[in-house]
């Protein structure tokens, strides 16, 4: 078995813990964050030029 049909078996748990520990696989982070979307469709990616904190505020305040 390959190594990227082993990192799409894993749980997004598993995948998230590998990328953690191997930081320069961009085919394992690439891989996570189209489960986590998959996961959760609403999610979105901010660019460092956007005001993450305005966007966690607007996350939060959805939540309740």
């Amino acid at each position: 078995m390959s190594g990227k049909q082993n990192l799409m078996m894993m749980t997004k748990t598993e995948l998230r813990n590998y990328v953690l520990q191997h930081r320069d696989d961009e085919e394992a982070l690439q891989l996570y964050l189209d489960k986590v979307h998959t996961d959760n469709p609403s999610s979105q990616i901010h660019s460092p030029e956007e005001n993450v904190g305005d966007a966690l505020a607007r996350y939060l305040e959805n939540q309740t």
